[in-house]
């Protein structure tokens, strides 16, 4: 071969090693652009991941909080409707007293009748059946 045609050829070569060259830095640096996006999303994800951990926690206490709040709804319409249906002439504890003299019981009372225990304590003391002492 003669020499021209050689240097040409190893110009050649030259050449291709160097753009080859510049394509690998090329797609390295390109690599670690795109390994940083995959980090940063993935910071991302776990941040939004925690924010809906809170979310849901939240929520079922709120569910918690709701269903507490319709309980004691249902326990007040209940303790309405008792005070409602009372005979209008009677006073309010007219059939507490009645009960307390039956026997009914602390619990009976505030059921029943919408008592608070301090009120239920006091009935039964002054209105309930006391067994005697047998001896």
């Amino acid at each position: 071969m003669n020499e021209p045609l050689m240097l040409a050829a190893a110009g050649l070569v030259v050449l291709l090693a160097l753009g080859g060259g510049v394509a690998a830095w090329w797609a390295v640096a390109h690599v670690r652009r795109l390994q940083r996006r995959i980090m940063i999303q993935e910071t991302a994800l776990l941040s939004l991941r925690g924010a809906l951990s809170a979310v849901c926690s939240g929520e079922m206490a709120t569910d918690k909080r709701q269903a507490e709040v319709e309980r004691r709804l249902r326990q007040l319409a209940e303790q309405q409707e008792t005070l409602l249906m009372r005979d209008p002439e009677q006073g309010p504890y007219q059939h507490a007293m009645r009960m307390a003299v039956q026997g009914a019981s602390r619990e009976d009372l505030m059921k029943a009748c919408g008592l608070t225990r301090g009120e239920a304590d006091l009935l039964l003391a002054l209105h309930g059946t006391h067994e005697k002492d047998e001896g």
